[in-house]
């Protein structure tokens, strides 16, 4: 990624497509709410190791971030190999 700023602004977007809460991102990152909301908003005041472990959270949960380009912003996605896992177990009952 470009800057820290460009990291903070496609983190909400990874959350959302991980399909987690603020507060579940918050506890698997083990950072408060409040940073997970700080972040979300672009707020100047967030430390960049608490950025580094929301990140760090998402990509463990199969969240893949992008850099930019000249010709397209960040982006993110999810992967194929955990989304492909997960719809898997859930079509075997979860064993």
């Amino acid at each position: 990624m470009d800057s820290i700023s460009e990291i903070m602004r496609v983190l909400r977007a990874g959350r959302a497509l991980a399909g987690l809460s603020q507060e579940e991102l918050a506890e698997l990152s083990g950072v408060s709410r409040q940073i997970v909301v700080r972040i979300e908003k672009g707020e100047n005041n967030v430390l960049v190791e608490a950025i580094d472990k929301v990140r760090c959270a998402l990509e463990e949960r199969g969240v893949t971030f992008t850099d930019a380009t000249r010709w397209h912003g960040p982006g993110v996605a999810v992967s194929r190999v955990m989304r492909g896992s997960e719809d898997a177990d859930e079509g075997s009952g979860g064993r």
